[in-house]
């Protein structure tokens, strides 16, 4: 590392807390406050020390000039595609030439594309991160947000004359909480209000609000539908997410939930016609503890994924009329050696996907006369998705991705009986660079010897000699799968020489909920003693060598990599996490920090205590040990994960460490999460973290100048 250049310090000053007869040192808990200057300057001093080192590797600008090259040469990218009953087609679409993402509209798939709205209209620095048309396909609401917020403000616009209905919806945030659910008339939809969306007050995030609002020449004023001084007889609390939905244009019922950070929710419904009551009376339909993931309604049934007695999830039906979901009717029973990972209804039956280990999806379909068939798809699949218009419609989409195959759309043609491609454009963003690659997917022994899924890439040709660098990613909470997808990582670590790796660990849904439980608070070290097997495997069979693994993961994955390199810091030659959780014991004091309590855990039982306390990586770093080199980053503006959390982890590392490795913070002062930076800001990350991970593990090409 450049002599020349100099760490800024944070002074340390200790500060002590005893919980639960445990008593716990804290050298750096003032960096948690950021009204503080001396904490203000060090984040600022701490990130331009990063720029500084990374600016001076070599190769990272071909890197972000790469990147550029291929974002030229795709035609165009397109996401928040919805289509409506009526085929009305709606998207953001981005390219080279405007890289923020603009509305538009097609009046059926193979008609003229329109452009609907451009968020720049508004204002220069505003981006769209949600939008969701009316069951006519007649008005479409808009999230729009500034800076990687996430939080913004609903436009609604009118689809025939492109004007702005309505633009003073503010507080919302539709791309996490639920999202706008249109009336059945289309006549105005449901949609979650944030009282308090400023990160510093302890109200940051609590007591939402699902409100109605119609449209109806602005003169009426929204009313609240649920929430929890609106319904104290559902008992909910602070943190909850509130939510009421409509699965139809032509519903008699609306749907009501309640949850927060956690994989299931307890549910309610009533009759629509109680919409503009006083008071609505919801009805149980059940709770959080009958494991239903998903549901759709059929007539007077409800058909319903869970994982109730079914670790691997089963569908199941029951009567909307008087439901019963501990008696309900099996209609495709668990499968021992695959999951059930989604499924839609149809005219023609029930479409539902098994995938094996999170990385091998199947289609089926039930008829009928309930009898269950295996379905070809166009390609063999690692993640499929099913979607329809109802169970009116004879219309069936899957979506289908791999590790070197991008996301592409078909349409399934009965009369043909096959699946016909239904992409809007053509997009070859990464032609050339995906090819000749071998993909093994592998298991595992891990310290129990509980077999864990690791899937391994690489070009044809590599030499398994120990000397390769790996890019080693996990993850491991709330159910999370790491499904098979091309991404920048995978392509330009390939394409630069190494492999890339994904270990499945226990925490995420890969296997099932039995899977996800068994990374869940008491049980969360199988997480990362998981990822250091998959890593012990790489190294046993020589794709790599120990200081030439870089563990990779994001946000809740903080706690896994945190842990792997506190635990295991021989193991591992370089660790990268982006906006990640350390600190597990100070997490719910943070914005947002009592829905992920329900994940993690919290400081307020003795036992979860407990739990927190050994997943918490920052307490676990001691000085005088030769950890691996780090590289961290973090958003002021991150409403999912303190600033402070990879701060305190940084500093404290740097404070401790013996190897002389670098440990960085580059802390992004306009940014969030991440969901909604922009393309020059995640193509600069990009470049950061590899040239980094590739300098640490001795890539000729990747050097100090």
């Amino acid at each position: 590392m450049d002599k020349k250049l100099v760490l800024p310090k944070y002074p340390i000053n200790k500060t002590f807390d005893t919980i639960f007869g445990e008593r716990v040192v804290d050298p750096y808990k003032y960096i948690e406050n950021l009204e503080d200057t001396v904490a203000l300057n060090w984040y600022k001093k701490q990130t331009v020390f990063s720029n500084q080192i990374i600016s001076k590797i070599t190769n990272r600008d071909e890197i972000i000039e790469l990147q550029n090259k291929l974002q030229i040469g795709s035609s165009t990218n397109i996401s928040n595609l919805e289509i409506t009953s009526n085929d009305k087609y709606f998207y953001l679409k981005s390219n080279a030439v405007n890289s923020n993402k603009r509305l538009f509209y097609r009046n059926g798939f193979n008609n003229k594309e329109i452009l609907l709205f451009d968020p720049k209209q508004i204002d220069n620095t505003n981006i769209i991160n949600y939008i969701k048309p009316s069951w006519d396909g007649s008005k479409i609401v808009i999230g729009i947000t500034k800076n990687d917020i996430e939080i913004g403000d609903l436009v609604v616009l009118n689809v025939v004359n492109k004007k702005v209905i309505e633009s003073k919806i503010k507080n919302c945030w539709p791309s996490a909480l639920g999202g706008i659910r249109w009336l059945p008339n289309n006549s105005g939809f449901t949609y979650e209000f944030i009282p308090e969306i400023d990160k510093k007050s302890k109200k940051y995030l609590h007591n939402i609000e699902t409100m109605l609002h119609v449209l109806v020449g602005n003169s009426f004023k929204d009313k609240i539908l649920l929430s929890k001084s609106n319904n104290p007889e559902l008992g909910m609390e602070e943190q909850d997410f509130p939510e009421v939905n409509f699965k139809s244009n032509i519903s008699k019922y609306m749907f009501a939930s309640v949850s927060g950070a956690s994989y299931y929710a307890d549910y309610y419904y009533s009759n629509l016609n109680s919409i503009l009551k006083s008071k609505i009376e919801w009805k149980k339909l059940y709770n959080k503890e009958d494991l239903v993931k998903r549901f759709y309604i059929d007539g007077n049934d409800i058909i319903f994924l869970t994982a109730k007695n079914a670790k691997n999830f089963k569908i199941c039906k029951t009567s909307l009329l008087n439901p019963n979901f501990t008696e309900a009717e099996l209609l495709v029973k668990e499968d021992t050696t695959a999951v059930i990972t989604d499924f839609t209804l149809t005219k023609n039956g029930i479409f539902f996907v098994k995938t094996k280990n999170g990385v091998n999806a199947k289609l089926y379909q039930l008829n009928s006369k309930k009898e269950i068939s295996k379905i070809k798809t166009p390609k063999k699949a690692g993640y499929i998705n099913v979607s329809s218009k109802g169970s009116s419609y004879d219309n069936l989409w899957i979506e289908v991705r791999g590790w070197a195959s991008q996301k592409e759309q078909y349409q399934f043609d009965y009369i043909k009986n096959k699946f016909v491609n239904h992409k809007l454009y053509s997009n070859a963003f990464y032609k050339g660079l995906l090819s000749d690659l071998i993909i093994e997917e592998v298991e595992v022994l891990s310290h129990d010897n509980v077999k864990v899924p690791l899937s391994i890439i690489y070009k044809k040709g590599t030499k398994l000699d120990g000397n390769n660098s790996v890019l080693l990613r996990g993850y491991g909470a709330f159910g999370v799968s790491m499904k098979p997808a091309v991404s920048n990582y995978l392509v330009h670590w390939i394409n630069n020489g190494g492999i890339y790796a994904v270990s499945h660990v226990r925490g995420g849904g890969e296997k099932g909920n039995a899977w996800y439980k068994a990374g869940y608070k008491k049980t969360k070290p199988n997480s990362w003693k998981d990822f250091i097997a998959s890593a012990e495997y790489l190294i046993d069979n020589k794709y790599t060598s120990a200081k030439k693994i870089v563990a990779n993961s994001a946000s809740g994955g903080g706690i896994l990599v945190g842990n792997a390199i506190a635990e295991r810091p021989d193991l591992f030659g370089v660790a990268v996490v982006t906006v990640g959780i350390f600190n597990t014991i100070r997490s719910e004091f943070a914005p947002n920090g009592k829905n992920l309590s329900r994940e993690f855990g919290t400081v307020s039982d003795s036992l979860e205590f407990k739990y927190l306390l050994k997943m918490d990586a920052y307490n676990k770093i001691k000085k005088g040990i030769n950890y691996p080199a780090v590289y961290l980053t973090a958003g002021l503006n991150d409403s999912r994960v303190a600033v402070w959390q990879p701060a305190k982890f940084a500093a404290k590392l740097q404070e401790s460490t013996a190897s002389n490795k670098p440990i960085l913070l580059s802390v992004n002062f306009n940014g969030g999460h991440g969901f909604d930076a922009t393309k020059e800001t995640r193509n600069e990350e990009l470049a950061n973290i590899l040239s980094f991970a590739f300098w640490q593990t001795g890539h000729p090409d990747f050097k100090l100048k």
